[in-house]
């Protein structure tokens, strides 16, 4: 009877060890997978975040090339026989449109990003979706800007919108003083201090190569 009740004890003991053991278990991989998931969204949103960045710089690039010239024209045309009354052709300002044109192909990385709203939210929380909000803003900002410059008149008050849509080349390089860059350096950079930090162990230094093929490690 007695070895009955030790060997009783012992099995209840052993049961009661394995499921502590399984929910620890659990509880472990629960934890790495949430962690993993994290520092992969947070990787995936950075890459996104930096494309829009330079997206945006690319399509306000004061220089713009004879085939932008004809397709924001050719745009313009089929908008007035779309909509009749509601599209003008100004020819000599077609060059406002060209931002918009600019951005008009670029959507797909736009649309990209805000599907990352949801995830990132689960994560991070409301301060997030501001820093979404604020960043993909100016690709309705730079929009609407084109079209008000394209339709308004060549007036000091205007000014500002042309700030908007184009930045400044000094030197050949933009313009360091540049508001809107600024702006979006800013937005980046809340970004970066915020997830960096999650994937930063996985970044390993750049082996790089002089001219004469010597090893340089790049930080």
């Amino acid at each position: 009877m007695v070895l009955g009740s030790v060997a009783d004890i012992i099995t209840a003991l052993g049961t009661a060890i394995m499921a502590a053991v399984a929910i620890f278990a659990l509880r472990t991989w629960r934890k790495e997978f949430v962690g993993k998931k994290k520092i992969e969204l947070a990787a995936q949103i950075m890459q996104y975040v930096y494309d829009i960045q330079d997206m945006l710089i690319g399509v306000r690039l004061p220089t713009i090339a004879k085939t932008e010239l004809d397709d924001a024209y050719e745009w313009i045309k089929r908008e007035t026989e779309l909509h009749p009354g509601n599209a003008e052709v100004y020819p000599e300002r077609v060059k406002y449109l060209v931002p918009h044109r600019r951005l008009s192909k670029k959507q797909e990385i736009i649309n990209k990003f805000r599907r990352l709203q949801n995830p990132a939210y689960m994560y991070w929380g409301k301060e997030m979706i501001v820093a979404f909000v604020k960043l993909t803003a100016y690709n309705l900002k730079i929009m609407q800007a084109s079209k008000q410059l394209y339709y308004g008149e060549d007036t000091p008050e205007y000014k500002p919108l042309y700030d908007i849509i184009f930045y400044e080349i000094k030197d050949n390089k933009m313009d360091p003083n540049d508001k809107i860059n600024a702006e979006i350096d800013t937005i980046v950079e809340e970004f970066r201090i915020n997830l960096e930090p999650l994937y930063k162990d996985k970044k390993t230094s750049w082996k790089a190569l002089d001219s004469t093929g010597k090893k340089q490690t790049v930080q």
